[in-house]
């Protein structure tokens, strides 16, 4: 401020505003956006010019008018603020926060004037409130410059979370809820339509970025919800960035975008969203755009119909459109660059231009004249479309509120009031902090029946409207009200909608579904995907034994002991009981078969009871040893594998990390925090050395300028802080017991931290921005004239020097401190960052300090270089090494990490993978299945190749096989050679000699073609198996059946007229019967092979780890005839030796032959049921475990006896014993 009279100032800058004015008793301001745009040019090379402004806006202006009305009504208003009038000072903004500035001090201070003060310059502002501004930015920095006055600001759009911080705005309020609110409020809308991936784009301003972050705040505190992305929209015209957000948005995977902007952004946005062809998205929208008739246009409609938002509540302010109506130019808003609104506005609404005196007028024959008298009513406008009211609905709730403070500070009784003394405010000497405290408790309803009060943050009641944008076809753009949220007391969100209302812009005309991943159902498990947020997961069924019986489960839970999993994997279920049931197919059967037996038998008993003197030998066996695992290997059971104070509460064992803030502070080195505090590491300011500044102040002395003064105290109060004294001043008392200072106390005699210069930091940074000043004056004293940077090359006087002038030098600014510690900005006006990394370390003694242990800063390239000397680092552990810290453990190869329901993804789980799954890398979030032909290994951390299982020669059940094989063929060449040495006995040449050799033989081989059963199947090996085992049992059974034939051709030719028949049964022909029937056996096995051969298969259906090798019969029409050729033979074997069991017993062979067969035909009727349900090589194991035993039992059954009575009872085997003429011994 600079003097023109004793009694008057005036200001050192005068702004060059639009505005609108009226005067009051009492002034309220308000700032809106009434032009869009500015022009201004600031290169510091030539003095600054008052920006100029352009692009009405005829809302902006709607706004402004409505607080103008306002204040009219309550003058009007004899219960309101009675005998007082109130005034105002309007500006517009012009969306500049410059221009917000410049109105802010013209209102704290004088429109520019010279206006009368006391004597001292000082008295109160003109303005005694302020309704506004828009931008959540531009009330930031104003507010901050208001709240110095404790002047109260009432905004009616701004709604950034962090103005709630009654610490750094504690003269603000506003009528329009937080974006805290509309956060939660968004937030709601989503889980009503279950929405819970979907894209963030928010403006490069504090609107948008504190948005951004309740975003995120509020999504890690609630859960369930992911950003799919957070895109900053740039302010500029950066169409390289938006191309770029664009692209991700198409790729994406999400439906649901929402954006925190202003509409000059979204018109960017929308350009290239048409461009790229973006469809398919639901847009949800903030209070700043949602109502935008500017993007409602048939170009945007076909992406944009549909959208959702929050919108600002609607009002209705009777009375405003007859005073909308009634504003006319008059001579002093034609006149007056501060008093111009009016003016714009009708030039702007009419087409037409004002012609002023002394004003030169371009273009006159292209534009033409306002004449004042234009009438409104004839015109269509949005200026005049009141029917929804939003932000001039807040504007007028502004001015209310205020009204309302002012009078009840005029209902205040004197003696009764809220100030010192029980006093009351006076409207002449109304200061705006009395204000504050009466608006703090202002508690009034509207016509419109809203509730208008704040918090005690200075919000007001949240509420808003959810608005939808529809598309009929008619294609006409409406937006509807379909709902509304508010807060309730309890700070529940409370929303009401209409869904049947909202019109979707998509084919089912439904809401879109905007997931990650869709829900896990019960039966699997939440797999997060790596690298991804928490919603993007994949779904995992639960492995056998394992349940999940939620939604959305994040682990599998094992059965109890003894439950087990069902199909879907939802809940455990008894574990089945395995047994042989009745019910099932192989139950009947051999239930069918047990009781033919035992009807058999009883048969048998009857016809043995009729001819008792027949010996009887049983052949069922009901042994319960068939249990036994080591000779019945094909039982299996499935079982799973059962399957914060510090001190005071003593918290020791924590590495702190300190800012720059703390960790150079002195005041926590004490004994008692050391012992936790000790061993911090922090970044601190770099240190630097300033020579000569301890001799400096040394010098310091108290003078009489410094005594005097008020405004030059800052020598006094240091030195009487220091030595603990007091000036002796006029009109001041001395405190008793307080001695007085001289002035000649010596600094050097004392002990104080105010001369320990071994750790400058904050003082070499003051150091360094003062030289930096310097410098740049430097620069501007060594401009040469006609050289310099300013307009007509021109130099900067220090006579005439403007403070842009040091601007312009100062960003060039670059030299070296002694220190060795370079200077310069960059086009930020940032320093070349670097810090210390300090680290506090505690002694034995007791004793503490501060070492410097490196440095880290950020090269050029913004890559940021960490020096540290980690050896110098002391440690506060026992093991004087860095601790662990880790929410929990790496886990190893063979595990994935499962994270913890509802704790950061870094506390996880470490699951072992499920068999046949593997990973080999440390904390991986998935297990991976192994490839087909590999199975894992112990470890589960790489997968090996399945093993290869078949009936093998080197384990116990296939050396147990070839062993019994081996020895049946033994058995048969031992006999064979006792056969050969007694040939001519008579036991031996009874029955025909010759097939018994023959029998013999066959005997032999079918011992031997059960080795082709074990080792691992060939080709070769499975079209030999059967065909050997075939061909050597029908050899073997017909031999049985001819010697049956032969016996009973004798007997009948013993009898009169029977000897014809012997002729039938000669050697030949028995020869000739045996191969006849060996050739259709060979016949079978030669077509089998030849139109489906077995072959060797590796079957993987049988089991998870390992791949059964086994030969597949090819035909199983060929199987089924080879073995029922062989059964139809020793069932025609086993009839004709019954009908044979009268005769002699001691010349005929028929009940070994009857034995024998009864026990083949038992062997491999029991081999089809165990056959079928034996897996892998334990069918073939039952297969060589039957030839065996049939095989076992024809040999002994036919050439036990034999052998008994030739190496045993030799006297036996005579032609009278064998024809029953010995006399028996008594």
């Amino acid at each position: 401020m600079s003097s023109t009279g004793p009694f008057s100032c005036r200001l050192r800058k005068q702004f060059n505003l639009n505005g609108m004015h009226k005067s009051g008793d009492v002034i309220l301001g308000g700032i809106f956006e009434i032009n869009f745009f500015t022009t201004s040019s600031e290169h510091f090379t030539s003095e600054p010019k008052d920006p100029i402004c352009y692009g009405f806006d005829l809302i902006g202006f709607r706004q402004a008018q409505t607080m103008a009305f306002a204040v009219d009504e309550i003058n009007r208003n004899s219960k309101l603020l009675p005998n007082i009038l109130l005034g105002y000072s309007l500006y517009d903004s012009c969306v500049k926060l410059g221009i917000s500035f410049r109105a802010a001090l013209s209102m704290t201070s004088g429109r520019g004037e010279p206006f009368q003060l006391n004597e001292s310059c000082y008295g109160n502002p003109p303005v005694l409130g302020i309704v506004g501004d828009t931008s959540s930015t531009r009330t930031i920095a104003v507010s901050s410059i208001v709240s110095l006055y404790r002047l109260p600001m009432v905004s009616y759009y701004a709604t950034c979370s962090c103005l709630s911080d009654r610490k750094r705005f504690p003269s603000f309020f506003r009528t329009i809820p937080s974006d805290a609110f509309q956060v939660r409020a968004m937030l709601q809308i989503l889980r009503q339509f279950n929405w819970t991936w979907f894209g963030l784009l928010v403006i490069d301003e504090d609107y948008g970025r504190h948005a951004a972050r309740l975003f995120q705040s509020d999504l890690a505190q609630s859960g369930g919800s992911c950003l799919a992305y957070l895109e900053v929209l740039p302010q500029g015209n950066d169409m390289a960035e938006i191309q770029r957000i664009v692209g991700i948005m198409k790729k994406s995977t999400s439906r649901v975008v929402i954006v925190f902007a202003h509409p000059s952004n979204m018109l960017d946005l929308m350009e290239e969203v048409v461009k790229q062809n973006v469809t398919g998205l639901q847009w949800m929208a903030s209070e700043a755009w949602i109502e935008d008739k500017v993007l409602r246009t048939p170009s945007y409609m076909p992406f944009l119909a549909g959208t959702l938002g929050i919108a600002i509540r609607r009002g209705e302010i009777p009375g405003l459109r007859d005073f909308l109506l009634r504003i006319r130019p008059d001579n002093d808003t034609l006149s007056s660059q501060d008093h111009n609104l009016v003016k714009q506005f009708w030039e702007h609404v009419f087409q037409c231009k004002f012609v002023i005196p002394g004003m030169e007028f371009e273009g006159q024959t292209l534009e033409r004249l306002c004449t004042g008298n234009e009438s409104l009513r004839n015109i269509e406008t949005e200026f005049l479309d009141l029917s929804n009211l939003r932000p001039e609905y807040n504007v007028y709730k502004a001015v209310y509120a205020l009204a309302h403070a002012l009078h009840d500070i005029m209902q205040c009784v004197p003696g009764s009031g809220p100030f010192q003394g029980q006093s009351c405010a006076s409207l002449q000497g109304l200061e705006p902090w009395q204000i504050l405290y009466y608006l703090q408790k202002v508690n009034f309803t509207t016509d419109f029946g809203d509730q208008v009060s704040f918090d005690e943050n200075g919000d007001a009641l949240p509420i808003y409207d959810v608005l939808n944008w529809r598309w009929p076809p008619d294609g006409r753009a409406e937006v509807k009200n379909v709902g509304d949220v508010k807060e309730m007391a309890s700070k529940i969100v409370h929303l009401i909608l209409d869904e049947d209302k909202i019109f979707w812009n998509f084919e089912p005309k439904k809401p879109p579904k905007s997931v990650c991943s869709e829900s896990c159902p019960p039966g699997t498990r939440m797999a997060r995907k790596k690298g991804e947020p928490v919603c993007c997961f994949d779904c995992i069924p639960c492995s056998e034994g394992e349940i999940s019986n939620e939604t959305d489960s994040t682990e599998c839970t094992s059965c109890p002991g003894n439950f087990w999993s069902n199909l879907q994997r939802n809940h455990c279920v008894p574990k089945s009981m395995e047994f042989l049931s009745y019910v099932e197919p192989l139950g009947i059967s051999l239930t069918t078969a047990s009781l033919f037996g035992a009807l058999l038998c009883t048969i048998v008993l009857g016809i043995f009871t009729h001819h008792r003197t027949t010996p009887v030998v049983s052949y069922f066996a009901t042994c319960s040893c068939l249990s036994d695992r080591s000779r019945f290997p094909s039982f299996f059971r499935t079982i799973p594998s059962d399957a914060f104070q510090v001190v005071k509460q003593n918290v020791t064992g924590l590495q702190w990390m300190a800012s720059e803030a703390w960790t150079a502070a002195k005041v926590l080195h004490t004994p008692s925090y050391m012992p936790f505090l000790a061993g911090t590491l922090g970044i601190a300011i770099r240190r630097g050395e300033i020579p000569g500044l301890r001799d400096f102040l040394l010098r310091i002395r108290p003078d009489n300028d410094t005594l005097s003064s008020q405004d030059n105290n800052l020598v006094r109060l240091f030195w009487e802080h220091i030595f603990q004294c007091q000036f002796y001043s006029p009109g001041i008392e001395v405190k008793e017991k307080e001695r007085l200072c001289t002035g000649n106390e010596v600094l050097r005699n004392i002990d104080t931290e105010f001369l320990d210069l071994s750790n400058l930091r904050p003082e070499y940074n003051v150091y360094k921005a003062v030289y930096a000043l310097a410098h740049a004056l430097h620069d501007i004293l060594q401009c040469v004239p006609g050289s310099g940077p300013f307009k007509g090359q021109s130099c900067a006087s220090l006579q005439g020097l403007e403070p842009w002038q040091i601007i312009y030098y100062l960003q060039r600014v670059n030299f070296t401190t002694e220190f060795g510690d370079q200077v310069s900005f960059d086009e930020n006006g940032d320093a070349l960052p670097i810090y210390d990394v300090m680290n506090w370390s505690l002694f034995p003694d007791g004793s503490t300090e501060v070492k410097h242990v490196g440095e880290v800063k950020e090269l050029a390239s913004k890559i940021v270089d960490l020096s540290l000397d980690e050896d110098k680092i002391f440690w506060n552990f026992e093991h004087k090494k860095p601790p662990r810290s880790l929410c929990s453990e790496s886990c190893p190869p063979g595990t994935r990490m499962a994270r913890k329901k509802g704790e950061p993804v870094c506390c996880f789980d470490c699951v072992p993978c499920s068999e046949g799954k593997f990973s080999n890398e440390t904390d991986s979030t998935e297990c991976t299945i192994c490839p087909k032909d590999f199975w894992s290994n112990l470890q589960n951390d790489h997968c090996v190749p399945k093993r290869m299982e078949f009936l093998s020669y080197v384990e116990p059940l296939g050396i147990s096989l070839t062993t019994a094989s081996l020895f049946g063929a033994l058995l048969c060449t031992i006999v064979l050679g006792i056969f050969t040495h007694h040939r001519t006995t008579p036991v031996v040449r009874a029955n025909n000699s010759e097939l018994s050799f023959i029998l013999l033989l066959s005997l032999k081989l079918c011992f031997l073609c059960s080795l082709f059963f074990i080792g691992q199947p060939r080709l070769w090996t499975c079209q030999l198996r059967h065909a050997a085992f075939g061909i050597s049992f029908v050899l073997c059974v017909s031999c049985i059946l001819v010697k049956t034939m032969v016996v009973l051709a004798v007997f009948k030719a013993s009898k009169p007229g029977g000897g014809g028949s012997l002729k039938w049964f000669g050697a030949v022909q028995q020869r000739g019967t045996v191969v006849f029937l060996t050739l259709i056996q060979a016949a079978v096995c030669t077509t089998w092979l030849v139109s489906s051969s077995p072959a060797p298969h590796e079957n993987k259906g049988y089991y998870n780890d390992r791949i059964v090798v086994e030969c597949v019969v090819g035909s199983t029409v060929g199987f089924g005839v080879l073995l029922g050729y062989i059964g139809l033979l020793a069932v025609l074997s086993f009839f004709l030796a019954f009908l044979a069991r009268n005769l002699p017993d001691n010349f005929n062979e028929a009940k070994f032959i009857t034995f024998s067969t009864l026990v083949f035909c038992a062997v491999w009727i029991a081999f089809i049921p165990a056959y079928i349900n034996s897996p892998g090589k334990y069918a073939d194991a039952v297969e060589v475990f039957a030839i065996l035993s049939s095989s076992f039992g024809l040999l002994l059954a036919l050439f036990g006896p034999k052998c008994y009575i030739i190496l045993l009872k030799p006297e036996k085997n005579t032609k009278k014993a064998l024809m029953g003429r010995v006399t028996p011994r008594s």
